[in-house]
């Protein structure tokens, strides 16, 4: 059963280039322990209305904010789980995660998700 993880940034447009350099140092290092590099996708601005609450305001995304999501699949729950282990205890990915709480968002401006895939 493959396995996701969801990570939802709400950062500023002017930290965009150092969120984009610090992502690029930290999936060379998913690579290294294992995972596939993160997928990364900006929300879009095209203003679409099918019905439906949109993403960005029940994210509650600031003035000024764009919302970016990072996915990140694995094999199964235990691939990621030995994976993301490696990956935390590396100290360079400590000293990216401490630049990027300090420059580009702090943490209650990052939303993280486990998902599963079904065969429904």
């Amino acid at each position: 059963m493959a396995h996701l993880l969801v990570y939802f940034y709400k950062i500023k447009p002017e930290v965009k280039e150092k969120f984009l350099e610090i992502l690029a140092q930290t999936n060379k290092k998913y690579q290294e322990y294992g995972g596939v590099s993160e997928q990364l996708y900006k929300l879009s601005d095209a203003p679409k209305n099918y019905g439906i609450s949109p993403l960005a305001e029940k994210l509650d995304i600031c003035e000024g904010e764009e919302l970016w999501i990072g996915l990140l699949h694995f094999q199964s729950e235990e691939h990621a789980r030995i994976t993301m282990q490696d990956f935390d205890a590396d100290q360079e990915v400590n000293v990216l995660f401490n630049e990027f709480v300090a420059y580009v968002a702090p943490l209650d401006k990052l939303l993280f998700g486990e998902f599963d895939s079904t065969n429904a």
